[in-house]
């Protein structure tokens, strides 16, 4: 009976939580919204923000994504750093979308919160759902 009364707040915790995402993967995020935005300001707050509460791994990606000078060089940065993030734990409330045409049609994948549709930070308004839900 300890035992369940231990674990039962973490439960209540999790399930509770709208918002049980790391700060990194936060910031992850907040860029990807910006990048599909076409938002370049907003991008690098993101991503200067991401630097801050990186892993060591991925802290120099997302200062050479930060330090881009425009959002065409960020979005070329942003695929290494997405791919990074992408190996860690998707936590419920986000997934992992893919667009075959990003990188001159090598294909990249990123990570967004789960939503009906693709927000695409490769190419933004010019190609804004172009992808899939890969899990």
């Amino acid at each position: 009976m300890r035992y369940l009364s231990l674990l039962f707040p973490i439960a209540i915790a999790a399930c509770g939580s709208s918002d049980p995402a790391p700060p990194a993967l936060l910031h992850y995020v907040a860029a990807q919204e910006a990048l599909a935005s076409d938002d370049l300001d907003q991008a690098r707050q993101a991503l200067q923000d991401l630097v801050q509460s990186a892993s060591p791994t991925l802290k120099p990606l997302a200062e050479k994504a930060a330090s881009a000078a425009d959002l065409a060089t960020v979005r070329v940065a942003f695929k290494p750093l997405s791919e990074e993030v992408r190996k860690g734990q998707i936590p419920e409330g986000y997934v992992v979308a893919y667009c075959p045409m990003a990188d001159g049609d090598k294909g990249a994948h990123w990570v967004q919160k789960d939503q009906p549709q693709i927000a695409n930070p490769y190419f933004g308004a010019s190609m804004l759902r172009c992808g899939v839900f890969k899990e």
